[in-house]
């Protein structure tokens, strides 16, 4: 699996724990990965992919009504809900619409397109410094 990963186009490095079931991915700066992308990996080398924890960097809209993260660089975006362990974490990150930063958080294993955009649960709010 960790070959079949490292080959997709973007990735910088894999690091594989089959006694953890546990797959880290580094991706290098302003790549074109998907979450679909590295999952159907998986899929492909016989495992069942699970919820991924991500810290993904993008600005922070509003998608009809609710929170989304576009990505930087890409047309792809994740909608935002907060996570059990952060439950304040939407109305911080309300704070910062129209604003480039960080987020860490889950993406559960039943995130899929067909259901619009996939959602990240968010743990962490890290903001980027803006240019002045």
């Amino acid at each position: 699996m960790r070959v079949a990963v490292q080959k997709i186009e973007g990735v910088d490095a894999v690091e594989v724990s089959l006694n953890r079931g546990i797959v880290e991915i580094r991706l290098k700066p302003e790549n074109g990965v998907s979450l679909e992308q590295v999952r159907e990996a998986i899929r492909v080398n016989g495992f069942t992919p699970k919820e991924a924890l991500i810290r993904a960097r993008g600005t922070v809209v509003e998608d009809s009504g609710a929170l989304a993260l576009a990505l930087s660089g890409r047309e792809a975006a994740f909608r935002l809900a907060a996570h059990p362990e952060s439950p304040g974490i939407i109305e911080e990150v309300w704070q910062v619409r129209g604003q480039e930063v960080i987020l860490e958080g889950r993406v559960p294993e039943t995130a899929r397109r067909a259901e619009g955009l996939p959602r990240l649960e968010a743990l962490k709010l890290v903001r980027v410094p803006q240019a002045e």
